[in-house]
C-alpha cells in the first residue's frame, strides 16, 4: 500500500493529535497542551500544520475533522459508553409520563434517551435533531416538531440563529440536554458555539431542565460556556461525580439521579406532569 503522503515528516506529537481528534471529533487546545506538556502556541503551529495536510481541520479554540470523516467520528460516539448511556436513557424515561411537552437536544446520549422513550404515548417533541424527529416518526401518536437552520451533515444537527429564533415561540416541560463537558466548578461546556446558542434557547422554553452526561463528561475538556449548574433542575449521569463537582450539585439544588444505583432504588417512578 503507497503510504498517505499527508503523513510524511510528522512528529510523533502531531501524529497523536491526528488520532485524538478522529476518535472524539474535536480537541481543545488546551486539553492538548496539557496532555503534551507544551505550550499553547505549539499545539496551534501543529494545529495549523495539520490542517494545511488536511489531516484535521481548524476552529477557534481546538482541532475538528476534516469534510468527510466527521460522520465517522459521530458514529464511533455513539457506541463509546453505550451501556452507560443506555441506563442513563432508561432512568430518564421513567421519569417523563405520558403526554407530556418536551425538547429534545442533539447528541448521542439524547438519541439513547429518544429510544428509550418509544413506549410512551402521546408525547409532544420539538427537537433540533433530525435523526430524533426521525425516530419519533415510528410513533404516529407523537407530535413532532422539528427546528429550521442550517443542517450540519455530521450529526444531522439544526442549528445557528434561525433555530435557535424559532424555538422562542414555544413553552414545553421538560428539556433534555446533552453536553461537551461538565468542569470542576459546575459550568456546563461544549464545543461549538453554534450548539451553545441553539442550547440556550432552548433552556429558555422549558420548566424542567434535564441534563443527561456519562461519567466520561466530568474528566473531558470543551471551552465554551452553556450556563452553569444552578440552571438545570436534573443532571441524571452513570456514576457519582467526583469532588468537588458534588458539592456544586448540592449547592444548586440540582437533582441528581445516577443510573446504575437508581435501576434496583426506584424502578416505577415518576415525575408529575409540571
Amino acid at each position: 500500500m503507497v503510504p498517505d503522503p499527508r503523513w510524511l515528516g510528522l512528529n510523533e506529537r502531531q501524529s497523536e493529535i491526528v488520532r485524538l481528534v478522529r476518535e472524539a471529533g474535536f480537541a481543545s487546545i488546551k486539553s492538548l497542551a496539557r496532555r503534551f506538556g507544551v505550550s499553547h502556541q505549539t499545539i496551534r503551529r501543529d494545529i495549523i500544520e495539520l490542517s494545511r495536510r488536511n489531516l484535521v481541520e481548524r476552529y477557534h479554540g481546538g482541532a475538528g475533522l476534516p469534510t468527510g470523516r466527521d460522520r465517522l467520528a459521530y458514529a464511533n460516539r455513539r457506541i463509546r459508553h453505550a451501556a452507560e448511556k443506555l441506563r442513563i436513557a432508561r432512568a430518564v424515561a421513567r421519569d417523563i409520563p405520558n403526554g407530556a411537552s418536551l425538547f429534545m437536544d442533539i447528541g448521542t446520549t439524547t438519541e439513547a434517551v429518544a429510544e428509550a422513550l418509544l413506549r410512551h404515548r402521546g408525547l409532544r417533541v420539538i427537537t433540533n435533531h433530525i435523526g430524533i424527529a426521525w425516530l419519533f416518526c415510528e410513533r404516529t401518536d407523537f407530535e413532532i416538531v422539528l427546528a429550521g437552520g442550517m443542517v450540519r451533515n455530521r450529526d444531522r444537527a439544526i442549528l445557528g440563529a434561525t433555530a435557535a429564533e424559532f424555538l422562542e415561540g414555544f413553552r414545553v416541560s421538560y428539556g433534555i440536554f446533552g453536553i461537551g463537558a461538565i468542569d470542576e466548578e459546575g459550568n456546563l461546556l461544549d464545543f461549538d458555539y453554534r450548539d451553545v446558542r441553539v442550547s440556550r434557547a432552548a433552556m429558555a422554553i422549558c420548566r424542567h431542565r434535564i441534563v443527561v452526561a456519562d461519567h466520561s463528561k466530568f474528566r473531558d475538556d470543551a471551552m465554551i460556556r452553556l450556563g452553569h449548574l444552578r440552571d438545570l433542575d436534573s443532571l441524571y449521569t452513570d456514576a457519582p461525580p467526583p469532588e468537588p463537582l458534588r458539592s456544586h450539585i448540592e449547592r444548586a439544588g440540582v437533582r441528581l439521579v445516577v443510573a446504575a444505583e437508581e435501576e434496583e432504588a426506584a424502578p416505577e417512578r415518576a415525575l408529575t406532569p409540571v
